[in-house]
C-alpha cells in the first residue's frame, strides 16, 4: 500500500462515507417466504444445473451480444454520444421543466425495445417520477411463468450533470444489447422472458419494489429475477470479472448457485467468475425488491462491489475513462443472457 498513514485515514473515511451513501435510502423490508412450489422448483433446477452441459443454441445466442452495441447504448445513456441530449436520469426530474431528464432515457429504451419486437408497458408507480419500462416476449408453452432480467435506468447526483455510465448505465445498456440479440435471432422460449428497466432505485429501490408488488398482487409465477447493476468498473490490478451478491436477505442462495454454475459453463475465458465481491459492499439493488416479495432473485456485480468505483454517484461516472471496461460489461451480459435463456428454456 502506497502513501502515508494520514492518506490511508482519508481513504478509509472516504470508503466509509461511500458505503454509507450506498445504503442510506435502503432498508430491508419484511421478506415474504418463497412459496413451497417455487422452492421445490428451485431445488430441481439446482440439481439440474449442478453439472451444466453447454448448448449450441445458447452459445450462438450470446455471441450476438457485442461490445460495439453495449458501447453505443452506454454512450447514448450517459450523454457522451454525438447527438445525445441526455443530461440526467434522476427519477423525479420529469416533464417539460426537465426536457433532458429521465423522460428522454425512458423514451429511448421504449423505442428500442419495441423495435426489437417486445411488448412494452410503462409502469407508472408514483406521480412525479418516471415510470418503469417493462418489456416482455410471451412464452411459447408456459407463458404464466416469468424469467426477468433487471437493471435500473435512473442515476444521481441530483444536481447538475448525472451521466451514471456505470451506475447503472452498464446494466441498462446490457439489457438493451441482450434484447437486440434475442429479437434479431427470432429465438423463442417456453417461459415468458421480461426485461425490466427500473426507476427510483437511487431513492430506495422504489420502482422495483412497486413492480415486484404488482407481480405479487397479480399472482405472477416468477421463476427467476436476474439483476445487473454496476458491471463496468475494472481495477487495473484485477482480471476482468463478475461477482455475485450473497446476502440471503436480498437474493436466493439457490438461484445464485444455479446462475453461478451456468456462468462458469458459458462465460468467456477472459471473464473470472467470483462467488462474491472481492471488496466493497454488495448492498443494495433491485434484486432485493423481488426477494422481499417472495421471488427468487440473483445479483450480478463488478468484483469490487457497488462502492468500489471511485466515480460512484459522481459527475465523473462516464464511459470514456480508463477504468470503464465495455468488454467486461459485454461478457457479464453474455453470462446473464445464458442464465436467462437456460431458465426460460430456449426452444432450439
Amino acid at each position: 500500500m502506497r502513501g502515508t498513514g494520514s492518506v490511508t485515514l482519508v481513504v478509509l473515511v472516504a470508503v466509509v462515507a461511500s458505503v454509507s451513501a450506498a445504503v442510506q435510502n435502503v432498508s430491508y423490508e419484511p421478506k415474504r417466504p418463497i412459496p413451497a412450489a417455487s422452492q421445490h422448483r428451485l431445488k430441481t433446477l439446482l440439481s439440474k444445473y449442478s453439472n451444466v452441459t453447454g448448448r449450441s443454441a445458447i452459445r450462438d445466442l450470446i455471441a450476438r451480444v457485442t461490445e460495439s452495441a453495449v458501447l453505443d447504448h452506454a454512450l447514448q445513456l450517459s450523454g457522451e454520444a454525438v447527438g445525445s441530449v441526455q443530461e440526467s436520469r434522476v427519477s423525479d426530474k420529469t416533464g417539460p421543466l426537465h426536457p433532458f431528464g429521465i423522460d428522454h432515457a425512458i423514451e429511448y429504451v421504449q423505442a428500442h425495445m419495441q423495435t426489437y419486437g417486445f411488448e412494452v408497458e410503462l409502469g407508472e408507480w408514483r406521480v412525479g417520477y418516471g415510470p418503469n419500462v417493462i418489456s416482455c416476449i410471451p412464452g411459447a408453452t408456459t407463458p404464466q411463468e416469468f424469467v426477468i432480467l433487471g437493471a435500473h435506468l435512473d442515476d444521481i447526483p441530483r444536481e447538475g450533470r448525472a451521466p451514471g455510465a456505470n451506475d447503472d448505465g452498464s446494466g441498462s445498456a446490457s439489457l438493451l444489447t441482450i434484447a437486440a440479440a434475442v429479437g434479431d435471432s427470432g429465438v423463442k422460449f417456453k417461459r415468458t422472458l421480461c426485461f425490466e428497466h427500473y426507476t427510483g432505485e437511487e431513492q430506495g429501490l422504489l420502482g422495483s419494489r412497486a413492480q415486484a408488488e404488482v407481480r405479487y398482487d397479480r399472482g405472477d409465477d416468477v421463476v427467476a429475477m436476474i439483476q445487473q447493476d454496476m458491471t463496468a468498473y475494472h481495477l487495473s490490478m484485477d482480471d476482468a470479472g463478475v461477482a455475485f451478491v450473497t446476502d440471503p436477505r436480498a437474493v436466493s442462495p439457490d438461484l445464485t448457485g444455479i446462475v453461478e454454475s451456468i456462468a462458469r459453463e458459458y462465460a468467456d475465458p477472459l471473464l473470472i467468475v467470483h462467488p462474491t465481491v472481492l471488496s466493497g459492499t454488495s448492498c443494495c439493488s433491485d434484486h432485493q425488491s423481488y426477494a422481499e416479495s417472495g421471488y427468487p432473485s440473483v445479483g450480478l456485480i463488478e468484483p469490487r462491489g457497488y462502492t468500489g468505483d471511485p466515480q460512484y454517484h459522481k459527475v465523473g461516472d462516464v464511459v470514456r475513462r480508463d477504468d470503464y471496461d465495455v468488454e467486461q460489461i459485454t461478457m457479464t451480459a453474455q453470462v446473464a443472457l445464458a442464465a436467462a435463456a437456460s431458465l426460460a428454456e430456449i426452444i432450439s
